[in-house]
């Protein structure tokens, strides 16, 4: 069976690829913050930082650097790369320069092509006086050649010359509406804030 069947569909349609990654953890309160960054940054240990928060338990099923993209996949402690329910993938994709919103719209047209139904709803993102952001929810009411739907929060930021992707999915049963697979606004609303609780920093700017 072909692997990108027990993936997210976000990894399945936009091409993994890039980098990395200084696992380096941080624990804080039973969580912990993951750094990642290009080789460039860790070769040099100058310029940009990925902080990613983690939550308590949970454990990376894949990570993988090819050409000049990587990407972190981690999971509940009871899941795995085949049986998740629940996964935060954070991929880091050098040497792009393009706005948030134009990456979030390659998305949404590929998941319009990729999905049964599809339907996205923009929300607000954290603040940031140096880099653009923007966030949006995607809904695919059943994943080409898969028997599940999938949510995807998804959160992309502008960096200098390299773009941060940070996802949260829900693999679901196959659903035709917004409304029939009844994500609560609460829950959305939780995952957005941990999104948002990582961040991107600049060795540079001494504000990591």
């Amino acid at each position: 069976m072909n692997r990108f069947l027990f993936r997210s569909v976000f990894f399945s349609i936009i091409s993994t690829t890039a980098m990395i990654l200084a696992s380096h953890a941080v624990a804080q309160n039973s969580s912990e913050f993951s750094l990642l960054a290009t080789p460039e940054v860790l070769n040099s240990e100058e310029g940009e930082v990925l902080q990613v928060f983690l939550p308590p338990s949970w454990h990376t099923v894949h990570k993988e650097w090819l050409d000049n993209r990587g990407v972190k996949e981690v999971v509940p402690a009871d899941q795995t790369i085949i049986n998740w329910r629940e996964m935060l993938a954070f991929q880091v994709i050098d040497k792009v320069r393009m706005p948030p919103n134009a990456y979030l719209d390659q998305l949404k047209q590929a998941l319009s092509q990729s999905c049964e139904f599809s339907h996205f709803r923009t929300l607000s993102g954290s603040v940031n006086s140096h880099y653009s952001e923007a966030v949006q929810i995607s809904w695919c009411g059943q994943v080409a050649g898969a028997q599940w739907g999938e949510i995807v929060l998804t959160r992309i930021i502008s960096g200098e010359n390299t773009l941060y992707s940070l996802n949260k999915s829900w693999r679901t049963i196959p659903f035709r509406s917004v409304e029939a697979i009844g994500l609560p606004e609460d829950e959305i609303q939780f995952w957005l804030n941990q999104v948002n609780r990582s961040r991107l920093c600049d060795t540079r700017r001494n504000d990591c």
